[in-house]
């Protein structure tokens, strides 16, 4: 590729997909084989998100190339997902489709996933946090509900959350007229959380969505879209009825006090700062991007002698959680662990470094008075 054709593919990515971890863009311009064509051709190779980003990228390059061949094989991620969930407690997203490439970040049980293309035993995926990256596929398994959540013709019949319901009424083979969809109304709020069932793993992490079945004193019967149903403690739940509030949020993150730094680590056994931040607010309900640059594109502004419980203070790459006033909760890197740090330069948690470079400081929820 010469620099003018790079120069034509980096524009198009500019304006199409300025942010390749929530965006595909993997593009090749090389020369076709001379033969007896003195201005042999050229092919536009790789993946790209949308079948617009592709036609931009033809257009461009036909401009450039008078004279010359542009021919494409590229393969467009757009219209080719499949919805997908996960079995296992926690895997890796990579940035690459192998096992040695960079942990980006981590799917949880039970995740809403799409995915796409193959690769070598791998998956790429898009995660709830919304991330592109690859996964085994072994760590991948179809949705699904239990048969007795639905009408079904045969009530040992589980069938696919996916719709795929052809003219006739039935999915995958079964009758579900009058079936209404597995919706999470309920999340995983305890790290690590033990069910009463016969799958496994044995534990789900916090931030996990559910579907509550019933209740029984002290405990709730739940559904996961892996369609295996569980037993939890009632206090480990929380319902989508209502958003939860910023002190519910620091509840949720207080709990992981002490767990390992990780980078792209989203559970007790090793978290990041943004994770830190996803994990507890998907714990109330609410879902926000996965890395802390664009958590810091939402929310309103606030003061630091305004901070509440559940606020966002943003540091150059880094992210905390104010527990109100100048005390904060944040997974730090330099301490190795989840641990609370303040700006108060007399408190005996201040770290210089940290109170003389806030970026800004936001908030998600309503602010506590104005509920």
């Amino acid at each position: 590729m010469t620099s003018v054709e790079e120069l034509a593919v980096q524009r198009v990515k500019t304006v199409h997909a300025p942010d390749d971890r929530v965006v595909c863009f993997e593009v090749t311009v090389e020369a076709e084989d001379e033969g007896d064509d003195e201005t042999p051709g050229i092919v536009l190779a790789g993946t790209v998100q949308t079948d617009r980003t592709k036609e931009s990228l033809l257009e461009e390059l036909r401009q450039l190339s008078t004279g010359r061949t542009v021919r494409d094989s590229l393969s467009v991620l757009e219209g080719t997902g499949e919805a997908m969930t996960t079995d296992l407690h926690v895997s890796a997203v990579r940035g690459e489709p192998h096992e040695d490439a960079e942990q980006v970040t981590q799917v949880l049980y039970g995740a809403e996933l799409t995915a796409y293309d193959s690769r070598d035993g791998w998956r790429r995926v898009r995660t709830p946090g919304g991330y592109l990256g690859w996964v085994e596929a072994t760590a991948l398994t179809d949705p699904r509900v239990a048969a007795d959540d639905v009408d079904v013709t045969d009530p040992g019949t589980a069938v696919d959350a996916v719709d795929t319901t052809d003219p006739r009424g039935t999915r995958n083979g079964v009758d579900v007229t009058n079936q209404s969809e597995w919706r999470p109304d309920g999340v995983v709020t305890a790290p690590t959380t033990p069910h009463q069932s016969n799958a496994t793993p044995e534990t789900v992490p916090a931030g996990v969505d559910c579907h509550l079945e019933s209740r029984d004193d002290e405990e709730v019967t739940v559904s996961f879209r892996t369609g295996v149903r569980a037993t939890l403690p009632e206090t480990a739940i929380h319902e989508r009825t209502s958003t939860g509030t910023g002190a519910d949020v620091v509840a949720v993150a207080r709990q992981f006090l002490r767990t390992p730094y990780e980078w792209g680590g989203m559970t007790i056994e090793g978290i990041d700062c943004s994770g830190l931040v996803w994990v507890a607010y998907a714990s109330v309900g609410v879902t926000v991007p996965r890395d802390a640059d664009q958590q810091r594109d939402l929310g309103t502004d606030v003061s630091q002698d305004n901070l509440e419980p559940g606020d966002l203070l943003f540091f150059p790459g880094h992210v905390a959680i104010s527990l109100g006033g100048s005390e904060f909760v944040h997974a730090y890197g330099s301490a190795e662990q989840v641990t609370v740090n303040s700006l108060d330069p007399s408190h005996a948690e201040y770290v210089e470094s940290l109170a003389e470079s806030v970026t800004a400081m936001k908030r998600f929820l309503p602010a506590e008075g104005a509920r």
